[in-house]
């Protein structure tokens, strides 16, 4: 199984576009991408490109990919140039051209909560890789957060995948959870976390694995983005894999508040997975965008 068929992968052509390139090698050699697209969004502020213009950012382009992947990917289709709001050209591109995955970096140096790589998870038609700049090229190490629900299914699923494409027989899935109890005592505890482990073994029954081994993880807190990121670190895992889930009209489209919040501040690659069966055309897209902009990007769920 090949976990993202027809990935795009979004270059800044700045200096981070090296890890992110390095990255995007190590998941192809990995097999866990296949047919790459390279994509660069020219500023809106800018007047529109000269013929000229795209000719040279194409060249440059090709130059940084074909450091990385060799010539077999810098022909055609494979590369792109376009102009405008990044945002709207790479979630029409994505949506025009199918593709299952954005896979972006972002630079330590930029200010706010990563509002592009959020609102692109939020957003695409498709799931989005974040690959914060610094992070280190491998995947000896897998997290999947998981609330039971069936998008957490999927994304646990794709975990897995993720896993045995890079030899790996153990993922890491993490349950985070409060008890409101205003009285604690031993027993009370031992019977909240045995609860637990009983519905995540109902859960798990019935997810494809790909043969690899299911570690559970609880954890209590009433912060789930700053628990998963402790438990990240704690365990020194190289990606987190999540969710996104949808409680709008147009089905999967707003992320869960926890998968917004970690992706604003995790400082370990982490993989939104977009709820399968839950593609939209890019009439859908457009649309839920427009939307977004009207309501001044908050969420409904």
């Amino acid at each position: 199984m090949i976990p993202f068929a027809n990935p795009l992968v979004a270059l800044s052509l700045t200096d981070p576009d090296v890890g992110l390139l390095h990255y995007a090698r190590m998941l192809a050699g990995a097999g866990l991408l296949e047919r790459v697209r390279f994509v660069h969004v020219l500023p809106s502020e800018q007047a529109p490109p000269r013929e000229t213009q795209i000719a040279e950012v194409r060249e440059r382009m090709q130059r940084e990919v074909r450091e990385h992947f060799g010539d077999s990917r810098t022909a055609g289709d494979s590369i792109a140039v376009l102009h405008g709001p990044r945002l709207d050209r790479l979630l029409e591109y994505a949506a025009a051209n199918r593709h299952d995955l954005i896979l972006l970096g972002h630079r330590r140096e930029r200010s706010g909560r990563r509002s592009l790589a959020r609102r692109l998870a939020m957003s695409a038609p498709c799931s989005v890789w974040l690959v914060p700049e610094g992070a280190e090229p491998r995947l000896d190490g897998v997290l999947a957060p998981v609330d039971f629900s069936p998008p957490s299914a999927d994304a646990l699923s794709v975990a897995t995948a993720i896993a045995a494409g890079c030899g790996r027989k153990l993922c890491l899935a993490l349950h985070v959870f409060f008890d409101p109890s205003t009285v604690r005592y031993d027993e009370h505890i031992a019977e909240v976390r045995g609860n637990e482990r009983d519905a995540f073994r109902q859960f798990v029954a019935g997810i494809d694995t790909h043969g690899v081994t299911i570690e559970p993880l609880f954890e209590e807190s009433t912060h789930a983005d700053q628990a998963i990121l402790r438990v990240a670190q704690r365990h020194g895992v190289d990606l987190i894999v999540m969710a996104t889930r949808g409680r709008s009209r147009a089905a999967a489209v707003l992320l869960g508040s926890t998968t917004s919040s970690t992706l604003a501040i995790t400082p370990v690659p982490l993989l939104a997975v977009k709820h399968f069966g839950s593609r939209m055309s890019l009439v859908d897209v457009l649309l839920d965008q427009r939307s977004w902009k009207k309501t001044g990007g908050q969420k409904t769920n």
